[in-house]
């Protein structure tokens, strides 16, 4: 029996152990949301996957639908790095407790894209407008009241917003 191997972009929210060898990821993708995959027998030294699926990286992942699970087939790490791994990690993991189970969400895909924004040697977006963006795709904030505002009157509402999300 064939299966059918997923190739998209996303990004890795996070990972933890699985079993003696493995891994389990949490991986925000552009054509399925929130997907949680296994890669069997990444921690060994002699994987080659394991270079490309750091977490809070931007890759493009192969995945394959099991039964209860899916697999991590291949990677391709994608991130260009160049922006502040503190923001990235903070913007993840906001993400991460936020988004459950699967379902795509292009305007939250998108927004994470402005983590990545900075490659072509432009100045990097702040924390703010990203979180911004993320927060109203998610549909915690709107975002045309925040038009024409401050950064610290922006930083207010998003904070005003994560508190009402009760996490």
């Amino acid at each position: 029996m064939s299966y059918a191997v997923y190739n998209t972009r996303g990004f890795i929210l996070g990972s933890g152990p699985s079993g003696e060898a493995s891994k389990l990821y949490s991986i925000y993708t552009e054509d399925f949301g929130l997907v949680r995959a296994k890669a069997q027998s990444v921690r060994l030294l002699q994987s080659k996957l394991r270079y490309n699926l750091e977490d809070y990286s931007f890759s493009a992942v192969s995945l394959v639908k099991g039964r209860e699970v899916w697999r991590l087939t291949g990677a391709e790490n994608l991130s260009q790095r160049s922006n502040d791994l503190l923001i990235r990690a903070r913007t993840l993991n906001l993400i991460r407790r936020l988004v459950q189970g699967e379902e795509k969400n292009e305007d939250l895909f998108d927004a994470l894209l402005l983590l990545e924004s900075d490659a072509a040697g432009a100045t990097a977006p702040s924390e703010a407008l990203i979180l911004s963006h993320a927060l109203s795709a998610l549909g915690y904030l709107d975002l045309a009241a925040l038009e024409g505002k401050s950064e610290r009157e922006r930083i207010l509402a998003i904070n005003k917003a994560l508190k009402e999300t009760q996490l």
